[in-house]
């Protein structure tokens, strides 16, 4: 429960702080931007690791009233998990990570207390937001990565 409710909290900040440009870029941009900089994270953590994107989310629109947007546009959702050693410290990776990312990224509290390591990231230029999560997955550990784009346009095949 306490996950869902910080997805919903993540996704809820990442649309507030998220604004579109009057001339976004293109949907496929955003989303090559959002993957590299979840590769940029899966690289920092040491092997042994197994990386297992999900490929679930589609194009969610800039101007919804759930996302008190009023801009054109769709943002991508990216969400990898990093499957890791059971010796692994997240919680340590995860209290490193803003020394390891300098002054591109800066951490957001998003007030919403949970009994897991986490940290929550927000980039201006091009803006992006990061939750990294500990996590255990179907009995496994590891790290959850879910990234949220800035907007882009979506081309005419890629709309509903």
């Amino acid at each position: 429960m306490k996950a869902t409710l910080t997805l919903l909290a993540l996704t809820a900040c990442a649309l507030l702080l998220s604004g579109c440009a009057d001339s976004p870029p293109t949907y496929d941009q955003v989303r090559a931007e959002t993957n590299d900089v979840l590769k940029q994270v899966a690289d920092l953590v040491p092997d042994p690791k197994e990386i297992v994107p999900n490929e679930t989310f589609e194009p969610y629109g800039c101007g919804e009233d759930l996302t008190f947007g009023t801009s054109r546009g769709s943002f991508y959702t990216g969400q990898w998990e990093v499957y890791v050693d059971d010796s692994f410290d997240i919680p340590s990776f995860i209290d490193r990570f803003p020394d390891a990312v300098g002054d591109v990224w800066r951490a957001h509290d998003l007030g919403v207390p949970v009994n897991f390591a986490q940290i929550y990231m927000v980039r201006d230029s091009p803006r992006m937001s990061l939750g990294i999560s500990e996590r255990t997955i179907n009995g496994r550990k590891a790290i959850d990565l879910l990234a949220i784009s800035r907007c882009g346009t979506l081309s005419e095949d890629q709309r509903p």
